[in-house]
C-alpha cells in the first residue's frame, strides 16, 4: 500500500517537473508570470547560454578565489600566532613602576612639604578656610 502510494506520488511530481519545464516564463515589467502579459516578453528558462569558454573562464576564476582565500586564512594564523598576549606576571598588590617623565617632574618640584600635603603618607585632608578646626 505504501509502495503504491510512493509509486504515485513519484509519477506527479515527474508530471508536474515536465509540465513546468515546458510553460513558458513571461516578464511583465517587474514580475515575472506563466500567463501572457500585454508588455511581456518571454524569458529562456530551459538552458543556460553560457559557452564552454565562460563554464572554463568561472572555473578558473572560482579556483584563483579559492587560493586566494587559503592564503588569506594562513596568513592570519601566522599573525595571530605571532601575536600572543603577554602572560600575567603577578596577581598581588605590587607598586606600579615610576616612569620617566614621574621622574623627571618630580625631581622639577620644590623639595618643600607643606603639613597635610600626603606626601609624607599621611592621608589629605581638606580645610575649609575660616572654619574652625
Amino acid at each position: 500500500m505504501i509502495g503504491r502510494a510512493f509509486a504515485v506520488g513519484v509519477l506527479l511530481l515527474a508530471a508536474a517537473a515536465g509540465a513546468s519545464a515546458q510553460s513558458a516564463v513571461y516578464r511583465c515589467g517587474n514580475e515575472y508570470s506563466r500567463t501572457p502579459c500585454g508588455q511581456g516578453k518571454v524569458i529562456d528558462t530551459q538552458g543556460s547560454a553560457r559557452t564552454e569558454a565562460q563554464r572554463a573562464e568561472a572555473v578558473r576564476v572560482a579556483t584563483s578565489e579559492k587560493q586566494l582565500a587559503e592564503d588569506m586564512v594562513r596568513d592570519r594564523q601566522r599573525a595571530e600566532a605571532a601575536n600572543r598576549p603577554a602572560a600575567a606576571s603577578s596577581l598581588g598588590p605590587t607598586k606600579p613602576a615610576a616612569s620617566a617623565t614621574a621622574k623627571a617632574s618630580a625631581a622639577g618640584k620644590s623639595k618643600s612639604k607643606k603639613k597635610g600635603s600626603g606626601a609624607d603618607g599621611a592621608d589629605f585632608v581638606a580645610h575649609v578656610p575660616g572654619a574652625k578646626t
